[in-house]
C-alpha cells in the first residue's frame, strides 16, 4: 500500500467521482473503495463505482457495503439525481461487467487499518463506519475520518437535515458514541465553493473521450441547480484531506437528532466547550479558489492519464 494512501467510502455520484479525481490528482493514492446506499440504491452505487474505475483506470479494489441504514427504511437522492445518481448533459458512464471483491466493506476497511492505513474519506451515509465500530472497534478507533455530511446550519434534504446525515442518523450517533476521530465537512462550508458552466469549459477544451465524459457529467451536476451555479460537496471534503490548509476546522460537540418530528437527521453542533465537551472537529471555512484549482487539476489529470 503506498504511503499516504486513503480509503474512500462512497455512494458514488458525480461529486464523489470528482472528489476521488481531486485526491488522486493531489497525490493521495487510493488504497480501496467501499460502497454504501445513499445517492442511489447500493446496486446502482456499486455499478457506478465499477464503471468509474473502468473509465478512469483506478487501480483499486471495490467492496460492497451496507444496502440499507441501521434502522430506518432506505432513502435515496433520486428525487434530485435521478435513478442512476449521476445526471448528465450528454454522455454517461458505460456499464461494465466487473465484479466487486468477495469480502464486505467492513472486513476490507479493517484490513486497511491493520496494514497501516489511517485516513478514510467518507462521502455518503456513515452506515459502513457504524458497522465497523460494532464489529471491529479497535480498527475503527485507529481511523482518521473526514466526512462530507451534516450541517451546522440549515439542511438540504429537509429544512434541518443534510442528506448524508438524514439517510442514516443512527449511524452518525453510533459513530460519535464510539469516540472515533472525526472531521465533519459540513453543508455550510461546502456551499462556500460553487461551480458553473465556466468550470466545465476547461474540460470541453481537452481532447479525448474521458474529458468529454467528465464535461457532460459536470454540466449535469451544475444543472441540478436552476440558478446555473451549484455548490460543491464531496470535493471539498477531499480537499480537506489532500490539502489540509484548504479547510479550517474548530472543535465542537456534535449530536445527531434521532426523534424530532421536524428535525430527525439534524446534526446539532455546539461550538461552546463550556457547554459540552467537543467530540469532533467541524469545518468553518473553505478556500474556494484553491479548492477549485485542485478540482480542475484533478479532473484534467483524470482525463489525460494513461490507463493501466
Amino acid at each position: 500500500m503506498p504511503e499516504g494512501a486513503i480509503w474512500v467510502d462512497t455512494d458514488m455520484g458525480f461529486d464523489d467521482l470528482a472528489a476521488i479525481c481531486l485526491a488522486d490528482g493531489a497525490g493521495r493514492a487510493l488504497a480501496g473503495l467501499s460502497t454504501v446506499a445513499g445517492n442511489a440504491p447500493l446496486r446502482q452505487v456499486t455499478a457506478n463505482a465499477l464503471a468509474a474505475r473502468a473509465a478512469f483506470g483506478w487501480d483499486v479494489a471495490i467492496h460492497d457495503g451496507a444496502d440499507a441504514p441501521l434502522t430506518q427504511p432506505p432513502i435515496t437522492a433520486g428525487y434530485v439525481l435521478g435513478e442512476t445518481g449521476m445526471p448528465t448533459a450528454g454522455r454517461s458512464l458505460t456499464p461494465v461487467a466487473g465484479r466487486v471483491e468477495p469480502d464486505p466493506a467492513t472486513d476490507a476497511i479493517a484490513r486497511f487499518v491493520q496494514n497501516g492505513g489511517r485516513d478514510l474519506l467518507a462521502l455518503g451515509p456513515l452506515t459502513n463506519i457504524a458497522h465497523l465500530a460494532r464489529t471491529a472497534p479497535a480498527a475503527a478507533g485507529r481511523l482518521r475520518i473526514t466526512w462530507m455530511g451534516g450541517s451546522a446550519g440549515p439542511g438540504n434534504h429537509t429544512a434541518a437535515a443534510e442528506f448524508n446525515a438524514a439517510a442514516d442518523p443512527e449511524a452518525v450517533a453510533e459513530m460519535l458514541a464510539a469516540g472515533l476521530d472525526l472531521r465533519m465537512v459540513d453543508l455550510e462550508t461546502c456551499r462556500q465553493v460553487t461551480v458553473d458552466a465556466s468550470d466545465v469549459a476547461p474540460l470541453r477544451a481537452l481532447a479525448g473521450g474521458r474529458a468529454a465524459l467528465l464535461a457532460d457529467l459536470m454540466q449535469g451536476y451544475v444543472d441540478i441547480s436552476k440558478t446555473g451555479r451549484m455548490a460543491l460537496y464531496d470535493p471539498v471534503a477531499a480537499a480537506a484531506l489532500a490539502a489540509p490548509d484548504c479547510v479550517t476546522f474548530s472543535p465542537a460537540r456534535i449530536d445527531a437528532e434521532l426523534t424530532g418530528t421536524h428535525t430527525r437527521g439534524m446534526t446539532v453542533v455546539e461550538w461552546r466547550a463550556r457547554k459540552a465537551a467537543p467530540n469532533a472537529h467541524v469545518s468553518r471555512s473553505a478556500d474556494a479558489p484553491r479548492i477549485k484549482e485542485l478540482l480542475g487539476a484533478g479532473l484534467a489529470h483524470a482525463a489525460r492519464k494513461a490507463l493501466p
